[in-house]
């Protein structure tokens, strides 16, 4: 590949180097596309980035552990009961974030727009602790039929469908930087793409 396209051709006709990478076999061009991505590669983390990323793992660590017996605790000691206030604001507070959820994801998503990825997420989610709290709080009340048809029937689906787009969205862009990356073969399932694709990538992507 080397003798095809030399130091000259970089400084010359860039229609001219166009046309000498389209000669390249599809092997010559993953190799390519490894060599220039290491070109570019992200500066390494700093130690107070590194710091930041190891307090902010620690602290989910830390809250995933804690919670378990907080949950436990909660699951026998609070009443089956409870007169709940400020029970308009709790509910129209919802549904204003939702709104809000519904509207973002519409306007990044016809701009197509990478904050979408975001807001698919954040409604998703609303949409399910909406239909949790409808179901549970209406539980052998009058309103319980009308709020399981409501989740069954439109709530958990949409939630699904938002999370099946935001999964493909991701299957999408992961496969374009594997190409771009000249990376071989197809790129595994999302549980195991690292943050960066690249050898030392779990010391060069920051949280937070």
């Amino acid at each position: 590949m080397s003798d095809r396209i030399g130091p000259d051709s970089t400084l010359g006709n860039s229609v001219q180097v166009r046309a000498d990478v389209a000669t390249l076999t599809q092997s010559d061009r993953q190799q390519l596309a490894r060599w220039l991505a290491d070109l570019n590669l992200p500066p390494k983390l700093t130690p107070q980035a590194r710091q930041r990323r190891r307090t902010i793992l620690l602290t989910a660590t830390a809250a995933a552990i804690v919670l378990i017996p907080w949950t436990a605790f909660l699951a026998v000691t609070l009443p089956e009961r409870h007169r709940a206030q400020e029970w308009r604001l709790t509910w129209v507070g919802l549904d204003i974030a939702l709104v809000a959820a519904f509207a973002a994801t519409a306007w990044f998503g016809w701009r197509r727009r990478h904050p979408v990825m975001t807001t698919l997420i954040v409604t998703a989610t609303l949409l399910l602790c909406d239909a949790w709290f409808d179901v549970t709080l209406s539980w052998g009340g009058s309103e319980q039929v009308a709020s399981i048809v409501a989740a069954v029937g439109v709530e958990v689906p949409l939630a699904i469908l938002f999370l099946i787009v935001r999964h493909r969205l991701d299957r999408e862009i992961i496969a374009q930087a594997w190409r771009d990356r000249g990376l071989p073969g197809d790129p595994p399932p999302l549980h195991r793409v690292p943050l960066q694709l690249r050898e030392d990538r779990a010391e060069t992507v920051p949280l937070g």
